[in-house]
């Protein structure tokens, strides 16, 4: 399956201190190039992430092209019409989605260069490589030889992800990599128009 994004933007509203800020937020990002982005919020109950779900489908159903991705739920979703899934080693194995909903995009979070082989045999359509380097919540680092070891085995798309900002951009692309799955890198910034800007056009993109 083609995947025709090279920026993932994965959102979280608790970035945010309300909502509404954070649904501008994502605005801004697709009014500037964004053309992915992942419903990731582990805390709240299926009925909320269905109700933010809808409203974050009713602002990308204003532009063209932006693929909407749910994190872990197939069944979520299936029921905001998602064009993809986002897999974890604790989620419905790859081919029993990819056999029961063929028409969806299957992306896989992976942690090691074993694990992305083997989930490239399971039919995932593209896999995110994490931690490229540290983060608050990850206190070790592939770096990016190991995102080059990978870049030159794998066949599907790999995202590179974790602590990826406007300053360490030009090292993923040293590693054969110009695709990019990130959150605080954009989400955190000041100016989050201008650090999409500059991630794309660092990626060449524009």
């Amino acid at each position: 399956m083609n995947i025709p994004f090279n920026i993932y933007l994965i959102g979280d509203k608790n970035l945010f201190d309300s909502e509404e800020k954070y649904l501008s937020a994502l605005k801004e990002c697709f009014d500037n190039g964004i053309k992915a982005f992942q419903l990731r919020q582990k805390e709240l109950t299926v009925r909320e992430i269905m109700n933010l779900g809808e409203k974050i489908k009713k602002l990308i159903k204003n532009y063209k092209d932006i693929y909407f991705i749910v994190n872990d739920r197939i069944d979520i979703a299936l029921a905001l019409e998602a064009n993809g899934v986002h897999l974890n080693k604790n989620s419905v194995p790859a081919y029993a989605v990819k056999e029961k909903c063929p028409e969806l995009m299957v992306f896989y979070s992976s942690h090691s260069v074993n694990e992305a082989l083997e989930m490239e045999k399971k039919g995932v359509d593209a896999v995110t490589f994490s931690p490229i380097f540290k983060t608050k919540n990850m206190d070790f680092e592939h770096s990016t030889k190991s995102l080059k070891q990978l870049a030159n085995v794998l066949q599907i798309p790999i995202f590179a992800l974790g602590g990826i900002n406007q300053n360490n951009i030009r090292e993923i692309k040293e590693a054969c990599v110009n695709r990019i799955a990130i959150q605080s890198g954009i989400l955190r910034q000041n100016d989050i128009a201008g650090s999409v800007k500059s991630l794309i056009s660092a990626l060449n993109l524009n």
